[in-house]
């Protein structure tokens, strides 16, 4: 494919409403490689439903299995929980505590933000 074939108007559509962006409908979020949070979208969304109660069967049946006697902790995972924005605003206070703990973890000059 040549340079211009590639930037034409009906190409540049066609990747636009392959992610969402014409019409705006973010269609890229429903991909499954894409990583969701708990607290990425309200508390009726059906995926966050899904999400929670995962959770909520992992744990128990994690505890069930500990409480017979098996090492049901190797199974336990936990759905990673967006963070709050009170503690990502936290962050960006200088010399605060949070910031220089943050600083020290990161590894490249944008993970501080993420």
């Amino acid at each position: 494919m040549r340079l211009a074939e590639s930037f034409s108007k009906e190409a540049c559509i066609a990747a636009w409403e392959a992610v969402g962006a014409v019409p705006p409908s973010h269609a890229c979020l429903n991909d499954k490689q894409v990583l969701w949070e708990l607290g990425d979208a309200s508390q009726d969304d059906v995926t966050q439903i899904a999400m929670m109660e995962m959770q909520m069967a992992n744990t128990i049946a994690c505890d069930l299995l500990t409480a017979r006697g098996f090492q049901g902790n190797l199974l336990k995972a936990e759905i990673r929980r967006k963070k709050s924005k009170k503690a990502q605003e936290l962050v960006m206070v200088p010399n605060s505590k949070e910031r220089v703990e943050a600083l020290s973890k990161a590894s490249t000059h944008c993970a501080i933000l993420q």
